[in-house]
């Protein structure tokens, strides 16, 4: 009988401090003073960040344990061009179905998944392009990560660039005909020439920052054939947070 009593006892002290707990836990996550990354499960959390700069709701990812992490996501953004026979660049890109803008290809990477296999599936899905995986390694080059919170009004998103050369001689499409074409949520794809990305094409014709990516790549491949300066105009921000690799090799 008296362990009965004393486990009822012990019990009844649980729960108060379980819902206390509780209610502690929701108090703090409203602050925008909390640096954590837990929150409750299903419960949304400001971010700040986006074009313009403003508080805007995020959700939380939540493991099957109901355990939440406010984290930035994850992306990969790739360029993909192509060389004509007089080395001009090419560079494929989507028009996004929701936006109508310009954008590169890319998508969020998998749980599970390396950005490098992320980078092989989105081009397959968003363009038809199957890469031999022979072929993967040398095919992709590493552009540079972008990181700014200000990036995309979505979400806090991290984005890994990858510049991809479509060498049709190596590579095929689902469809056989060696053309990138629409695919997935991408309404349709356009080859646009390089030297026409942030001159004809910039500011709101481009979704989030994929201008800023695309200028880097412009400057990393024009270093190694000719010394002209890339025009850099039309921007979101022209202090966009990114850690840039110094060049992209032509030959793959």
């Amino acid at each position: 009988m008296i362990t009965i009593f004393a486990v009822l006892a012990m019990f009844v002290k649980l729960i108060p401090a379980k819902a206390s707990l509780k209610s502690s836990s929701k108090k703090l996550l409203s602050s925008k003073a909390l640096a954590s990354a837990a929150c409750p499960h299903g419960e949304e959390r400001t971010w700040h960040g986006g074009h313009p700069v403003e508080d805007r709701p995020g959700s939380c990812w939540c493991g099957a344990d109901e355990y939440c992490m406010c984290t930035p996501s994850v992306a990969i953004d790739i360029v993909l061009y192509s060389t004509s026979e007089n080395d001009e660049h090419s560079v494929w890109v989507v028009k996004r179905g929701d936006t109508g803008q310009l954008a590169t290809i890319g998508g969020f990477v998998d749980v599970g998944e390396t950005t490098e296999n992320a980078v092989l599936r989105e081009a397959e899905e968003e363009t038809g392009i199957i890469i031999p995986p022979e072929r993967a390694d040398a095919a992709m080059k590493l552009i540079g990560v972008y990181s700014d919170p200000r990036r995309d009004n979505r979400r806090h998103i991290v984005s890994i660039a990858y510049a991809l050369e479509f060498q049709s001689s190596s590579m095929t499409t689902k469809d056989g005909t060696g053309v990138p074409k629409g695919g997935d949520d991408a309404k349709e794809v356009i080859a646009v020439p390089l030297e026409e990305i942030g001159v004809k094409y910039k500011g709101e014709d481009w979704y989030a920052d994929h201008l800023t990516i695309l200028l880097d790549f412009k400057e990393q491949i024009m270093a190694t054939t000719t010394a002209k300066a890339v025009v850099r105009e039309g921007e979101i921000y022209e202090d966009v947070a990114r850690a840039r690799c110094e060049g992209v090799a032509e030959e793959v």
